[in-house]
């Protein structure tokens, strides 16, 4: 099973569209999984057809903010257990293969509100004992060396997200590629650059 998250910061223009579709086409992933769309539900269900699903899940948005949707095809089962504007979590399984359960996460944007999102993670942590891939965009780090830029973060925000990895007793996977995956303009001319594990995968073999 191959599966691809992504934050596109809104899924209602063109430009990002197409480059979503390039990126189905390239690494032809099982399950597609887009974050903080920012557009109605059924536009969402309506993009199956242009990324090459047969199938879609839509979480709505909350206007311009948030919004999720998971893509399949017929040639995987897919049960969606519950969801809600943080998470979509689901079983999946492909014939003849181990059935997996994906948890697809949208961390909490507001940081006073934050641990919701620890919050969210820890309550289903018992639900299953399939084995779990978490993925997706926290909007946390787990230590402040992750940080680049000039932005300092609050040392209780990572200790909420390192306390809720372990109580699900979930392991960072890691990554390859470049060390951020967005960069801001911040007061002075510095620039806040956005950590890679601030959307990494999180695994539970159970």
């Amino acid at each position: 099973m191959r599966a691809l998250c992504w934050n596109c910061h809104g899924i209602g223009n063109p430009a990002t569209v197409r480059e979503l579709r390039e990126l189905a086409k390239i690494y032809a992933p099982t399950v597609l999984c887009i974050l903080e769309t920012q557009i109605a539900k059924t536009r969402v269900e309506n993009l199956r057809y242009t990324l090459g699903f047969d199938n879609c899940f839509a979480v709505a948005s909350s206007g311009r903010s948030g919004g999720l949707g998971v893509f399949w095809n017929n040639n995987v089962i897919v049960k969606v257990n519950h969801f809600s504007q943080y998470h979509i979590d689901a079983e999946f399984a492909e014939p003849e293969k181990d059935k997996w359960r994906l948890t697809f996460m949208y961390g909490e944007a507001k940081r006073n509100l934050r641990h919701r999102t620890w919050e969210l993670m820890k309550f289903m942590r018992g639900e299953s004992d399939l084995h779990r891939l978490c993925m997706g965009d926290f909007n946390e780090i787990l230590r402040r060396e992750e940080q680049f830029g000039a932005n300092v973060r609050e040392e209780y925000l990572m200790e909420g997200f390192r306390e809720a990895v372990d109580v699900c007793g979930l392991c960072d996977i890691g990554y390859r590629g470049l060390d951020w995956t967005w960069e801001k303009k911040v007061s002075g001319g510095n620039y806040v650059l956005s950590p890679s594990r601030s959307g990494p995968c999180y695994i539970k073999l159970v």
